[in-house]
């Protein structure tokens, strides 16, 4: 049976690339290396096809063979195809008359672009740094010190995203982030590969399991953590088991972090997303190295930037957090040993000074959240 489809040669998959969207992903310095390149590959052409095409008692290697003159006629181009400048063509030459018109077109056309392409940059802000992997670490080691205290000594492990605002003018408010377990696997009826969804659950600013962790602010430049707990034993990466989820016979397992939040003082909407490879090596075990904030000093200079990337060594300890009342021998992991109670911090002073945020107050333990 005919479909209209199968008539109109418009059958599945109808599946394209979005230029608009392949802008947006692509740096400035990107886009604008590849437009000029492009217009000067252009004008090269154009200026070698008036050449070819040029009715002269010079021969035509002569007219190839002059660097200068088909350089000269190059930038001539050049100027016709950014609209500042326009070719003048042979009289009674079709080739040239079609060359030149073709260059006038590409100068009338080129603003237009770059004033759309300034508007797609414009409105696709990425103000988020990631932490290039996800630590896995023990589920003790949480910053949530309720979370934390009814882990201790289990073997259960948490997965720690990390990111920051790296836009100094930007003040990002209303921030939410939720994550979600993506993979493929075989159905279980007729065996034909299928996409899988899960959403996963995250810790609260409580220590509680919810669908999403929300900030009422990001401070400039302060990461912020993302905490999943596994629910499980990890061994070894990477990981077969999450939340209850057996992957043993999932193929292309990876994790989403999606974060949407709200740009303060321009009403607009900004977003930030970063995928991880469960089979990669997008994860390691250890808890991350700290960045240590300080009010006073410049976000540049704050302790522990150059090991963002980085995991804790043996014996160091996430930032000055309060020493528990008997000590951990840990691995490099932090495995522990014997850990008991640790004692609450005395509650940091200070206060905002409005939306902007331009002095916090001090944070309650170096790294974390507000």
């Amino acid at each position: 049976m005919l479909t209209r489809a199968m008539v109109s040669g418009r059958g599945h998959p109808r599946f394209r690339t979005s230029l608009r969207w392949w802008i947006a992903e692509r740096t400035v310095l990107g886009l604008f290396c590849l437009a000029f390149g492009s217009l000067v590959a252009l004008s090269a052409a154009i200026a070698v096809g008036l050449t070819l095409t040029l009715d002269s008692p010079r021969g035509l290697g002569a007219r190839m063979g002059d660097v200068h003159a088909l350089t000269n006629l190059t930038l001539h181009s050049l100027r016709a195809c950014v609209g500042t400048d326009n070719i003048d063509p042979q009289e009674g030459n079709s080739a040239q008359e079609t060359l030149s018109t073709l260059a006038s077109a590409v100068g009338a056309i080129v603003p237009a672009t770059l004033v759309g392409v300034v508007f797609i940059k414009m409105f696709s802000v990425r103000p988020f740094v990631w932490r290039n992997r996800v630590s896995v670490s023990y589920a003790h080691q949480a910053d949530a010190r309720n979370f934390a205290e009814q882990h201790v000594g289990s073997d259960h492990r948490i997965l720690a995203v990390r990111f920051y605002n790296r836009m100094e003018n930007l003040a990002v408010i209303d921030l939410s982030a939720r994550v979600y377990l993506w993979y493929l696997r075989p159905s279980p009826h007729d065996g034909t590969p299928v996409f899988y969804k899960q959403q996963l659950h995250v810790l609260d600013q409580h220590g509680q399991l919810a669908q999403e962790r929300t900030w009422f602010i990001m401070d400039r430049g302060a990461p912020l953590t993302v905490w999943i707990p596994v629910e499980a034993a990890v061994p070894d990466v990477p990981i077969r088991e999450i939340q209850g989820t057996r992957l043993d016979g999932a193929h292309s397992v990876r994790m989403l972090v999606r974060l949407t939040a709200k740009a303060a003082g321009l009403g607009t909407e900004v977003f930030g997303e970063r995928w991880f490879d469960l089979d990669g090596n997008d994860f390691e075990l250890g808890r991350f190295a700290p960045v240590k904030p300080d009010v006073d000093a410049d976000i540049r200079d704050w302790e522990g930037w150059p090991a963002f990337d980085s995991l804790l060594g043996v014996g160091e300890r996430a930032g000055n957090l309060p020493q528990p009342v008997e000590a951990v021998a840990s691995d490099r992991t932090g495995r522990p040993v014997t850990l008991r109670k640790t004692p609450r911090p005395a509650r940091a002073r200070g206060r905002f000074t409005g939306g902007q945020a331009l002095r916090p107050p001090r944070p309650r333990a170096p790294g974390a959240e507000l």
